[in-house]
């Protein structure tokens, strides 16, 4: 056997182990992903996995908002519901869910929807977004948070996307489940989820032209009326 039908061969070999190697890592990874929908479903907390059906994204925003307006959906009673006044001077809303993955440094991420206010005072449609650093393997021992950020100025909505959080113009709420007490939002940055834009809307559209031009979509009917109870609630 000639130098070159040995090294073929070995190349074969290595590549037939890197693939069952590929293919244990992506079932430890469906298995990680399983567990935490089903722990996430079981901590009553959103999972922080997007889901392959964005319209099931909304579902999971209005499920998710609806422990922060409702004080019968919330387990912290009036401690952590969102203020009618808050939401009625809110220019937009972040509904997300992160999580982070106590043996990875800095390994934090999720997904979740952004809504603003127009200047008809009328909500947008939503823009899906994921949280920097998105990347899920096998967590365990991992802390899921429900996140809601309030944003009270026009300059915060326009400059979501393109920098980091800014905290001073910004109201947050959140429910964790896990291992780490507190959540800081030093650094977070919200980003485009441009292919579920683009399979939700049925173009390549940015996430600026959703929240500024697109009609209501009916399949965020529940998430607009999750928002109105909360405006309508009396304290």
């Amino acid at each position: 056997m000639s130098f070159m039908d040995k090294f073929k061969l070995a190349a074969q070999e290595v590549g037939k182990k890197a693939t069952e190697a590929g293919k244990r890592f992506q079932e430890t990874a469906t298995v990680a992903t399983r567990q935490m929908q089903e722990s996430a479903k079981n901590a009553n907390i959103s999972s922080p996995l997007p889901d392959t059906n964005a319209a099931e994204d909304l579902k999971k925003a209005a499920h998710l908002l609806s422990g922060f307006v409702d004080k019968e959906e919330n387990e912290a009673g009036f401690d952590n519901i969102i203020p009618p006044e808050i939401l009625r001077k809110a220019r937009g809303l972040a509904i997300y869910t992160v999580v982070k993955a106590g043996f990875i440094v800095s390994a934090r991420g999720g997904s979740g929807v952004v809504v603003v206010k127009n200047q008809d005072n009328q909500w947008s449609a939503p823009s899906f977004i994921a949280t920097g650093g998105v990347g899920f393997g096998a967590l365990a021992g991992a802390d899921i948070t429900d996140i809601i950020l309030v944003l009270m100025t026009d300059e915060a909505v326009e400059t979501t996307f393109t920098q980091a959080v800014n905290t001073t113009s910004i109201y947050s709420y959140t429910k964790s489940k896990g291992l780490f007490a507190g959540v800081s939002f030093e650094g977070t940055v919200l980003l485009e989820r441009k292919e579920a834009n683009a399979a939700f809307y049925g173009r390549a559209i940015s996430a600026a032209e959703i929240l500024r031009t697109m009609p209501q979509p009916p399949e965020a009917l529940e998430l607009y009326t999750v928002i109105e109870k909360g405006l309508s609630r009396e304290l």
